[in-house]
């Protein structure tokens, strides 16, 4: 299902209260294959971390709701790369140990 910017920011919002509220600990990014981007790069555990992704109509969109996390709440973020333009998904993990940025 496709989100705005406000619905993704909110449920990215509720997650976070609902593991830790610390914004610092948490990481946001974008990608066109959010579950492989997650689980392959980040080496997020499906099963025993905190993640979410959400599809939004435009990369603009997108960046949006990256730049409210990054620039404004001070998530780590991982910057899109120069060819994500038409990338539209923003991904969430809560880093640990095991995960890399």
């Amino acid at each position: 299902m496709i989100l705005s910017v406000q619905q993704v920011k909110y449920e990215f919002l509720a997650y976070i209260k609902e593991f830790d509220e610390t914004f610092s600990n948490w990481c946001v990014g974008i990608s066109d294959s959010p579950k492989q981007t997650l689980f392959e790069r980040h080496g997020v555990r499906d099963d025993a971390d905190p993640w979410l992704y959400k599809q939004l109509l435009t990369h603009r969109a997108a960046r949006t709701v990256y730049d409210y996390f990054v620039e404004h709440l001070k998530t780590a973020g991982i910057q899109p790369a120069a060819s994500s333009n038409d990338f539209d998904c923003v991904y969430l993990f809560k880093m640990a140990t095991h995960t890399r940025q």
